[in-house]
């Protein structure tokens, strides 16, 4: 990371986690420029004397930008307004998020963080409408990453959640377009070889149901459209995860109990699997990561702590 360090803008530039988390990355050497939008002197307040600029640090107050005609012109390109919207267009240049939206549509950022004040759903409306989907991407759609030490040792072992953010309740395709899309981000960005589990609260037809039938499906189109990769669905938890059990329920599975990405049947389900991970596991939870956008745009959770900003900085940087 420090060999190849990205610029990323913070939106909430002026919140005490925010400040700290950047000032730790500036310190040692783990991102090469962190814009923050917010009134300057309440982010000087905040950070006090720590705030060491050098030109890694630049603080942009959101009045700046109310005249600026670039952005304004790149923002009604952007939402495809007409002349008679200026109304939206003069709230939108008041809005921190947009603001750091556009910064990282127009290139002067490699990266977007936000979310800490901000809800999930207008973090993506956002990104979706202003710095748009990539469509060599397939789909729009999140991961969280998780960390376990192996045998409480010093080896960690990896693991993609999907989907715990972008989509409610998506359909047998959809779920193939993110098994296809997590399989790519696992390869490209965290260098493991995925090994994906389509979860259900059935393991080869133990129960039934449409949720059943449609992780079935997704799975087997799956297979069809990525045969050089291990996946096996519908399965519960605990045969994704554990060779014994796998041995007992699904036998012959060809992920073993050895799965590494795990793709949820809709959002509820996901988003409290990572709760539930975050609250009472002894795992580290990463994200969730936008992926799909054009650029490296992504939501954090209003309840982040300065090293769940910190890292996520991190990958950030990595999708740039």
């Amino acid at each position: 990371m420090r060999a190849n360090p990205r610029s990323i803008v913070f939106p909430e530039g002026d919140d005490s986690r925010v400040l700290e988390a950047v000032l730790r990355l500036v310190a040692e050497g783990l991102i090469g420029r962190a814009v923050l939008i917010g009134d300057r002197g309440n982010i000087e307040r905040v950070a006090g004397a720590n705030l060491a600029t050098d030109g890694r640090v630049r603080i942009t107050d959101p009045d700046a930008f109310v005249s600026d005609a670039r952005y304004r012109e790149e923002y009604r390109r952007a939402r495809g307004l007409g002349a008679l919207e200026g109304e939206i267009l003069d709230r939108a240049m008041r809005d921190p998020v947009i603001l750091g939206a556009l910064m990282l549509r127009l290139g002067e950022v490699d990266g977007f963080i936000g979310g800490v004040r901000t809800t999930t759903a207008e973090i993506l409306r956002t990104g979706i409408s202003v710095v748009k989907a990539d469509r060599r991407a397939g789909v729009v759609t999140a991961f969280s990453i998780v960390t376990v030490n192996v045998d409480g040792g010093p080896e960690e072992r990896l693991y993609v959640i999907a989907d715990p953010v972008v989509n409610p309740d998506p359909t047998a395709g959809v779920l193939c377009k993110i098994a296809e899309a997590a399989a790519v981000f696992s390869r490209q960005f965290l260098w493991i070889r995925p090994r994906i589990a389509f979860l259900s609260y059935s393991t080869r037809g133990s129960g039934v149901g449409k949720s059943v039938d449609k992780m079935r499906l997704a799975a087997e189109r799956a297979r069809e459209r990525m045969p050089e990769i291990d996946i096996d669905g519908e399965l519960q938890l605990d045969a994704a995860l554990s060779p014994e059990i796998a041995g007992a329920k699904a036998p012959g599975s060809a992920l073993g109990g050895r799965a590494n990405v795990l793709l949820f049947p809709n959002l509820d389900s996901a988003n409290i699997g990572v709760k539930l991970i975050q609250y009472f596991g002894n795992a580290g939870v990463v994200g969730p990561v936008i992926y799909g956008l054009g650029r490296p745009y992504n939501d954090i959770s209003r309840a982040a702590t300065v090293e769940d900003i910190v890292n996520l900085a991190l990958v950030t940087q990595l999708q740039s």
